[in-house]
């Protein structure tokens, strides 16, 4: 039998026949034991949402009856602990609103790159690089339902989901969590070298969870952007509460800020909002999610940005089809008050899942 066709077995040049199944066997115990002892394996997780959307109705009119399939987010996201008290997080996001090539091909842009110093603060962390805010992030995991839509600061620009900085949190007992973030104002972008030297933003939050059910979240920021010809000042103050069980949830947002030397002849600039966010179970792997914002982008009517209060209503039904993945009909409407501006109207079918 040519020994070259052999399955099994091969003789080496010293005559000694070697047994290949034995030879996988031990490689495949190698391995196994390998990543059994690993401690430092990277896991990956990431998600996506998207829809079949229907713009019934639109303030532009070129938008109007605009239709289409869409996605509006794509996360691909690498945890790994590169040492012994540090953890590292890896986030790409494929955004159709921010990351396109100028050929319009989509594409993709980092959203974390962050090392936790994790034994600094031992319940709590010490983070250094590109991270979440705690406003907006917050919010989102208070609320949930980020694949409906944004909240009612990031949707409105009130501040970005992300800074490049230092941060420091402190879970001080199950009901109390602090902490702080110093960042460079510029979100996702590329700090400007020749203007972000003076434009820094700090934030702080306080977590309080007196029951189980109940979360308040107090919040807040200072930040200054170079604007010629003045630089800008502005602040932030934000409150949630939010009461939460497996049968409901109803929770309201409130903000205000002000930016000196934001409107006309160098006056204030003051924009508010509050948001009502809820859900309940209808039958199992069912909810009905609702949500309704009032936003004032200028609450000083002789500053240039003055625009009317924007009304907002969202309404959808969240079917769990897996824990993983759901599929969730919804509508949006958006009313202006401004005077020959129309209301936005728009249906979708929204896809979302996580792996």
């Amino acid at each position: 039998m040519d020994k070259s066709t052999c399955p099994v077995n091969f003789v080496s040049k010293k005559g000694v026949t070697v047994h290949l199944r034995k030879i996988y066997t031990l490689a495949a115990v190698l391995v196994f034991a390998g990543m059994a002892s690993a401690q430092n394996l990277p896991k990956f997780s990431g998600l996506m949402f998207g829809d079949y959307y229907y713009n019934y109705q639109n303030d532009q009119a070129a938008q109007k009856t605009v239709n289409g399939f869409d996605y509006r987010r794509i996360y691909l996201t690498t945890d790994y602990n590169i040492a012994d008290g540090f953890a590292a997080r890896f986030r790409l996001e494929s955004d159709p609103t921010s990351s396109v090539f100028a050929n319009n091909k989509l594409s993709v842009m980092v959203k974390d790159a962050y090392v936790d110093w994790t034994t600094l603060i031992p319940s709590g962390h010490a983070i250094f690089g590109l991270q979440g805010t705690p406003d907006i992030n917050m919010a989102e995991s208070i609320f949930g339902y980020r694949s409906l839509e944004k909240t009612i600061q990031d949707y409105n620009g009130i501040s970005s989901s992300r800074d490049l900085g230092v941060s420091a949190s402190d879970k001080f007992s199950d009901a109390f969590t602090a902490g702080l973030l110093i960042g460079n104002n510029s979100g996702n972008g590329q700090p400007n070298p020749t203007t972000n030297y003076k434009e820094k933003r700090g934030y702080i939050f306080f977590k309080i969870n007196p029951v189980n059910e109940l979360t308040i979240l107090i919040d807040g920021d200072y930040f200054s952007q170079a604007f010629l010809p003045l630089a800008q000042y502005g602040k932030t103050g934000d409150i949630i509460v939010n009461y939460a069980n497996s049968e409901f949830s109803l929770g309201v947002q409130g903000f205000a800020q002000g930016i000196d030397h934001a409107g006309i002849a160098n006056g204030t600039l003051s924009k508010d909002g509050v948001s009502i966010n809820g859900w309940v179970g209808l039958v199992e792997n069912l909810r009905l999610v609702a949500r309704f914002d009032s936003y004032n982008p200028n609450t000083v009517a002789h500053t240039s940005q003055a625009t009317g209060v924007q009304n907002f209503l969202l309404g959808a039904l969240d079917w769990s089809v897996k824990s993983n993945v759901h599929l969730m009909p919804n509508f949006e409407y958006r009313h202006y008050s401004v005077g020959g501006v129309a209301n936005d109207i728009t249906l979708r079918g929204t896809l979302y899942f996580t792996f």
